[in-house]
């Protein structure tokens, strides 16, 4: 079936657009609750270590290794709060570049932006396996996102973001785009 396209081109994604757009998407959507727990946890560290530190003095060891514990229980869990972020965006970086740069295609409608694989990144797989790889692990179809209420698309200056809902993202870099093509991305939220 031939799509109605105001748009159609094939991009890649290099790994350190992605890292810059997925930072991007957690600032919006994942530093918002981590920094809230993260603040509500050094707070109940910091309490308990003050009460430790006042009321405690007099206490039996058993009630001050109890203190102990909660402390480093809540100053851990807000390490944690601080630190997850940082390691999911390292690994989906390593496992984006770990890919190399497969090809992508975009399709702008009047009401949806498709999203398909074109052609996966084989130079790193040796010739003769390269046909038995691409047998074996078949490419998606293509995504279609509505252009709805669901829909939001940011700009920055190297790529768009656009996101269907909090649950997914997807990145279009603007390399290798002319400006009416960016424009016609840009008009698809009126």
């Amino acid at each position: 079936m031939e799509e109605n396209y105001k748009l159609e081109k094939e991009f890649k994604l290099p790994a350190d657009t992605f890292r810059e757009a997925y930072r991007e998407f957690q600032k919006k959507f994942v530093y918002p609750k981590s920094r809230v727990y993260m603040i509500i946890f050094a707070a109940l560290a910091v309490g308990i270590l003050i009460f430790g530190i006042i009321n405690m003095s007099d206490a039996p060891k058993k009630q001050k290794y109890i203190t102990y514990i909660a402390f480093i229980m809540a100053a851990a869990f807000a390490f944690r709060e601080w630190y997850t972020p940082e390691k999911m965006r390292r690994n989906l970086t390593d496992s984006v570049r770990s890919l190399g740069e497969p090809v992508y295609k975009i399709g702008v409608g009047d009401k949806y932006v498709d999203i398909s694989t074109v052609s996966e990144d084989l130079s790193n797989v040796p010739e003769e396996e390269r046909e038995t790889a691409q047998n074996e692990d078949p490419l998606p179809e293509k995504t279609r996102l509505k252009v709805d209420e669901g829909f939001q698309l940011m700009e920055y200056d190297k790529f768009f973001l656009m996101l269907a809902g909090k649950e997914s993202f997807y990145i279009l870099p603007k390399d290798g785009f002319s400006e009416s093509e960016l424009e016609i991305v840009r008009g698809t939220v009126k």
